[in-house]
């Protein structure tokens, strides 16, 4: 087996001796200090996280300045302390267009927002992948962003999982529940970048994150802290998550990568 093959059998989540000596020495701090050491290392990663950022809050400026009834986001100003969980890197939106309001919509009007919400996709498409592959250092090719894309629409256009309001007994059992999925898949998006089937990567992303439970769900709390943070903002919201989204891309990146990589 060559170099070039070891490293991509890294990648896709059968681990060499230096991947597990590496990963058993994670903490939250080696991930999220790693993460902000790929960044600066690649900066072309933060200017485009940031570009997607101001797209998506132009975005958000259209949506509340047309005649589409949009919900708006409730910060830190509002009372309102939240985590932003999120399992593909995304970059948030303040902004959003209800299932409901799309009834009756005049067809120039439905164009529109049809339009937008594509427009906002492709973008956290884009830029999340192109993150991820420069992070982990791997060539992007079709088939790993239609995968990947697959994984962000289920994010962005499925159910959102919401436990506000909820009595006790039901909230706590259902944030257990996701958190744990986010857990145990936290991998999957750095995975299918790197070519992996969604089959494939899901099975190495809970083999790999066997053992970090707490580490990630540190990581994972922290990056939901700091978008929210960042989504409070009015109007640059979407760049702060956007930021924090690099990061996010970053935490992946180290995660899967053996230590030597990061010397």
């Amino acid at each position: 087996m060559t170099a070039a093959d070891q490293g991509e059998s890294d990648a896709t989540g059968h681990e060499s001796e230096d991947v597990r000596e590496s990963n058993a020495s994670l903490s939250t701090v080696a991930l999220v200090t790693g993460a902000y050491r790929r960044l600066r290392t690649t900066p072309r990663v933060v200017l485009v996280m940031v570009f997607a950022g101001l797209v998506v809050a132009g975005i958000d400026w259209l949506r509340l300045h047309d005649l589409i009834p949009t919900t708006g986001y409730a910060g830190i100003q509002d009372g309102r302390v939240a985590v932003l969980l999120s399992l593909p890197v995304t970059v948030f939106s303040r902004a959003s267009v209800p299932l409901s309001a799309f009834v009756d919509l005049k067809p120039q009007w439905l164009v529109w927002a049809i339009g937008l919400e594509l427009l906002n996709f492709v973008v956290v498409v884009s830029a999340g992948a192109y993150a991820l592959a420069q992070l982990l250092r791997t060539p992007l090719t079709t088939a790993a962003v239609v995968r990947y894309a697959a994984l962000v629409g289920l994010f962005q256009f499925g159910p959102d999982v919401h436990i506000e309001g909820a009595g006790l007994l039901v909230a706590l059992p259902v944030f257990v529940i996701w958190v744990f999925v986010l857990v145990r898949l936290f991998a999957l998006p750095g995975l299918l970048i790197t070519g992996a089937s969604v089959r494939t990567a899901c099975q190495h992303s809970w083999q790999r994150t066997t053992g970090h439970g707490w580490t990630l769900v540190a990581v994972i709390g922290l990056l939901g802290l700091l978008s929210h943070l960042g989504m409070s903002v009015p109007l640059v919201g979407p760049l702060g998550s956007a930021l924090v989204a690099g990061l996010h891309a970053g935490t992946i990146a180290v995660f899967l990568t053996p230590r030597s990589l990061e010397r």
